[in-house]
C-alpha cells in the first residue's frame, strides 16, 4: 500500500523530469511533505492534443459510474496484477494513465505492537515517478478528477519494511506508459517487475502519523527514550 506521499519539488523538477516546453501553463501547487488521500498533487498526463502537461488531480480514484464521491477514499491504491481486468480500474488503465512526481513515499514496518514509519525515496535523491490512473467523475453539477497509484510487490530491498510498493516507471518508458495507444502487455510490463531501485530508506519521527504535520520537518529522525 501507498497511502502517503511527499510531493515538494521546484517547478523546474518537473519540467526536466517529464521533458515539458516553457510553453506548460504553471501551476502552484502547495507542497505536500505528508500528503494523504483527497488532498491534491500534480501530475503529468497527455492533453487533448496528446500532449504532456500537467495538472492538480486529488487522491482516491472514482470511477466516473459511482453514485458517490466517498468510494474514492477506499481507491487510492491499484495492484499492477489486477490493474488490468478489475472493472473499476479497467476502463482508465486502457485509456487514462499518468505519471506522479514524488520526493519519496512514507511506509511504516511493525514490529510487534508498534509501528515505525520510514521515509522511502531513491538513494540519489532524483524525483520518482509512479505509475497511475486517472478519472473523471459528475454528479448533480459536481465535476472532480481524481487518481490512483499502481502498486507491485516490494523489491527485496524494501521487503523488510513492507510487501508493496508504488509502480516506479522508468523515464525511458514514460512514453509508453502515457500513449493511450500502447499495447495492454506492454503496459503490464512496465509495471511487473518492483523497480529495484537502489532506495534511501530513512526511520522518521512519528510525527508522519498525523496528516496535520505536514510540514518539512516530518522527516526528523525518531526520538529515542533514553533510561537513566
Amino acid at each position: 500500500m501507498c497511502g502517503r506521499l511527499f510531493q515538494s519539488l521546484a517547478r523546474q523538477q518537473i519540467f526536466t523530469l517529464y521533458t515539458l516546453p516553457d510553453s506548460i501553463q504553471r501551476l502552484d501547487p502547495q507542497p505536500r511533505y505528508n500528503g494523504a488521500p483527497t488532498q491534491e498533487f500534480v501530475l503529468c498526463r497527455l492533453d487533448e492534443n496528446g500532449e504532456r502537461s500537467l495538472a492538480l488531480l486529488r487522491w482516491g480514484l472514482i470511477p466516473s459510474w459511482a453514485k458517490d464521491a466517498r468510494i474514492g477514499a477506499r481507491l487510492i491504491n491499484a495492484r499492477a496484477e489486477t490493474v488490468r481486468d478489475k472493472p473499476v480500474f479497467r476502463s482508465a488503465f486502457r485509456a487514462r494513465r499518468c505519471l506522479i512526481p514524488a520526493n519519496g513515499w512514507f511506509e511504516w514496518k511493525r514490529s510487534g505492537a508498534t509501528r515505525q514509519p520510514y521515509f522511502l525515496a531513491l538513494a540519489d535523491g532524483s524525483p520518482a515517478s509512479f505509475a497511475a490512473l486517472w478519472e473523471q467523475w459528475s454528479r448533480d453539477g459536481r465535476h472532480l478528477e481524481t487518481f490512483t497509484i499502481i502498486t507491485t510487490e516490494a523489491s527485496p530491498a524494501l521487503s523488510e519494511i513492507h510487501d508493496r510498493q508504488p509502480a516506479v516507471v522508468d523515464p525511458d518508458d514514460f512514453t509508453d506508459w502515457l500513449d493511450p495507444a500502447t499495447p495492454l502487455d506492454t503496459l503490464q510490463e512496465i509495471i511487473g517487475p518492483p523497480h529495484e531501485g537502489p532506495y534511501e530508506i530513512r526511520p522518521v519521527s512519528e510525527k508522519v502519523n498525523r496528516v496535520s504535520n505536514d510540514t518539512p520537518d516530518i522527516l526528523e529522525p525518531p526520538v529515542r527514550n533514553t533510561l537513566f
